[in-house]
């Protein structure tokens, strides 16, 4: 698939509003346009009934952040596909799950500026979601391989890592790094904005599905250096081993020193961060499918028009339900920042003949959940 740089490329930014609050981090930062923002802020009145809530419930649309691929993996991708341009890599090389959102932007934005782009998948449950993303790597033009389990992706990833090292740049899994996670404080500068201009209350409470945790991170550090008391909740879409307050705080740390180092008018504020982390919305782990997360995915749709899918939105809305109802929650405002990733790329008519063999068991009568 090809695509059209000037087609993802927004005209009208020539910088981040963080340059514009730190001049001195431009001079160290890496950077390049691809948000197209501010996105804009909603309310979820439309699915008033279902959440049990008919008003004080809004929506951050970074689902519609480029007419590529929207999402959280976007703002990131500013600083990170930037640095990769300045280091002169060739080539990307990341690591995510078989129906993986972040693998699929490294794909889709990767392969538009230039780079060629390796993704080693790890197994989980399959959903057609799951042979859609597989699909959409092979229609991007990634390199696709399979990793399998957790450890023998591990050691895939490393060895293609290794290999032709010079040329290779390596984004981890979710894309969580503190270079990343300047898009989403420069997320919150932008929402604060919004707030400033009567667009929308200052929210109480923002929810999020979380894995990696860089953009539940990110927005947790904004919040606090704007000053506000903003709770930040992200639903956990995957185990408590691999998303808890150890992993996030390791997250929320090495940014805000990332941070102070760069821009020596930010001063470290992650002493004050507010956020929780909701595990009720997971079921049986990552990817796998819940009931509420099926309702949850139904509610997308009504929401925004672009189906949903269990691993991530659906959880959120899922986990954003019960949130609402909770006592101390009560007269609370919520913004559910929605991180679904659409549009989806357009396939061509062959693209199931050029899966990778190893992955062809995904579309040979497999399970569907």
């Amino acid at each position: 698939m090809r695509t059209n740089i000037d087609h993802v490329i927004p005209a009208d930014r020539t910088r981040p509003l963080l340059f514009d609050a730190f001049p001195d981090l431009a001079e160290s930062t890496p950077w390049l346009p691809l948000a197209h923002v501010p996105t804009a802020v909603e309310s979820c009145g439309a699915i008033g009934e279902w959440l049990g809530r008919s008003s004080g419930v809004y929506m951050k649309r970074d689902d519609l952040i480029s007419p590529l691929y929207g999402g959280n993996k976007v703002r990131r991708y500013e600083f990170v596909l930037a640095d990769a341009k300045r280091k002169n890599k060739k080539r990307i090389v990341t690591v995510g799950g078989l129906a993986s959102t972040q693998a699929m932007a490294t794909a889709l934005f990767g392969r538009a500026l230039g780079f060629e782009v390796q993704i080693i998948l790890f197994d989980q449950p399959i959903t057609e979601f799951a042979r859609e993303s597989v699909r959409g790597f092979v229609e991007a033009g990634a390199e696709v391989i399979y990793g399998g389990g957790y450890a023998m992706t591990a050691l895939r990833a490393f060895g293609a890592h290794r290999r032709d090292r010079e040329g290779n740049y390596f984004i981890m899994p979710g894309a969580a790094g503190a270079l990343a996670n300047l898009g989403y404080v420069d997320a919150m500068l932008e929402l604060a904005g919004q707030v400033e201009r009567g667009e929308c209350p200052r929210p109480d409470v923002i929810v999020l599905p979380t894995g990696s945790s860089g953009t539940l991170a990110a927005l947790a550090l904004g919040a606090a250096h704007l000053g506000w008391d903003t709770e930040i909740v992200g639903v956990r879409i995957t185990t408590a081993l691999a998303t808890n307050r150890l992993t996030v705080g390791g997250v929320i740390r090495n940014t805000d020193c990332a941070l102070a180092t760069r821009a020596a008018g930010w001063k470290p504020v992650r002493d004050r961060v507010r956020y929780r982390l909701y595990g009720g919305a997971l079921g049986a782990g990552y990817g796998y499918p819940t009931p509420d997360a099926r309702d949850g995915a139904a509610q997308v749709e009504t929401l925004t028009g672009a189906r949903g899918e269990i691993t991530y939105s659906g959880k959120a809305l899922a986990g954003l339900r019960t949130l609402v109802a909770e006592p101390a929650y009560r007269g609370k405002t919520f913004l559910l920042w929605n991180t679904l990733s659409t549009p989806r790329p357009p396939l061509g008519a062959d693209v199931d003949e050029r899966i990778p063999r190893s992955l062809g068991w995904m579309f040979e009568g497999a399970t569907v959940a």
